[in-house]
């Protein structure tokens, strides 16, 4: 890695939150200090810029009384992630943007392992590495998927242990997570960001990924960049695991009637739905009911949308599956498993300027 000396672009922190005050108090101030990191690391420019999504909280007032030197774009409407995350994007200065969740912390030498990927012009997006930050445990690395049942498994998982500065081949990943992933700006934009239908939240970053990979782009993961994040701290305090499930079941569905791509493929999956939609009820969990309810609802966006994306496919799913199951053979690679994770806390403290190594920068005298 160079450090991006092959891109000029500067580099946009877009962060969505709403009603996120008090996880902005708390993780606001590691992403200041790795921006900063950054710009003395990169030597190029950046911003943090906060896409608030209609807070009721006092985010905006304790913004302007803290970080007054911060951008923040306000929308007057309460629209979810998607529709947030895309006019930050949108209003962003830079054309390289990470999108972060405001229960994230960073440290200095997140961002300039993610610039270089840049230089190639297939790179849509490059994935941070992911660690718990109450425990330090790796939670995300790179994501593989598999068909299975009619569905679309995306939690397998692998990891790096020993990243090297200059890897012979890149890292793949089936998606880059909105909340810790480094864009291209025109080549989102170009796809139309993320798809509205998936909000208030959930699958909107795969189904991203995966209309990126269909039309011939590359997402990859790169493991010398990490951050630490609190999972849920937003969702999970604002609506009940049964809200959560439904609206998680419901974007599962539209992403699956947008992507599959033949004929066996959606006849597994109407089976096997059937069966599911059967069984729910009988388990108590009436909310896989709720959820194939509300994306019938959204039949008719769906198979315009997917005519759309279709016209345009240079991959398959299952092309896409298998060059990405294809990381798995390689020697860096391992399983994450929770057996197999390793343990990296979040030290608070840490201001520790990159050493050269780090991001492949030349040592003094060589």
């Amino acid at each position: 890695m160079t450090c991006g000396a092959n891109t000029r672009d500067g580099l946009s922190v877009v962060i969505p939150t709403w009603n996120g005050r008090v996880l902005l108090e708390k993780f606001l101030p590691s992403v200041v200090a790795a921006v900063a990191a950054f710009e003395d690391t990169c030597h190029r420019p950046a911003e943090i810029l906060l896409a608030d999504d209609a807070s009721s909280d006092d985010t905006l007032d304790w913004l302007a009384r803290n970080s007054p030197q911060l951008r923040c774009e306000s929308s007057a409407h309460n629209l979810g992630f998607a529709p947030t995350a895309n006019r930050g994007i949108r209003a962003a200065r830079w054309n390289l943007v990470y999108l972060l969740n405001n229960d994230v912390a960073l440290d200095a030498s997140t961002l300039p392992p993610l610039i270089d990927h840049f230089a190639e012009p297939e790179v849509f997006a490059v994935a941070s590495e992911v660690y718990e930050y109450d425990t330090g445990q790796l939670g995300g690395g790179g994501q593989w998927g598999q068909l299975r049942r009619g569905f679309l498994g995306i939690h397998g998982r692998y990891f790096v242990p020993a990243p090297e500065p200059f890897a012979d081949a890149p890292f793949l990943t089936l998606y880059a997570g909105g909340g810790s992933s480094l864009f291209d700006r025109q080549k989102f934009l170009a796809l139309g960001g993320f798809d509205e239908l998936f909000a208030p939240f959930g699958w909107e970053d795969v189904e991203l990924s995966l209309r990126a990979w269909k039309q011939g782009f590359q997402i990859r993961y790169e493991p010398r960049s990490r951050i630490w994040h609190r999972f849920s701290s937003t969702i999970g305090s604002r609506f009940s695991r049964r809200q959560v499930r439904a609206i998680y079941e419901r974007n599962r569905l539209l992403a699956h009637w947008l992507h599959l791509d033949t004929r066996s493929q959606i006849g597994k999956h109407a089976f096997f739905l059937m069966l599911k939609l059967i069984g729910s009820p009988l388990a108590g969990r009436w909310e896989m009911w709720s959820a194939f309810l509300q994306a019938l609802a959204r039949r008719k966006e769906v198979t315009a949308q997917r005519q759309s994306l279709r016209a345009r496919q240079q991959r398959t799913l299952r092309q896409v599956l298998g060059q990405i199951a294809a990381q798995l053979s390689r020697s860096e690679v391992h399983p994450l498993t929770p057996h197999t994770a390793p343990l990296r806390p979040y030290n608070q403290n840490s201001r520790t300027p990159l050493r050269t190594e780090d991001v492949g920068l030349p040592a003094e005298g060589d």
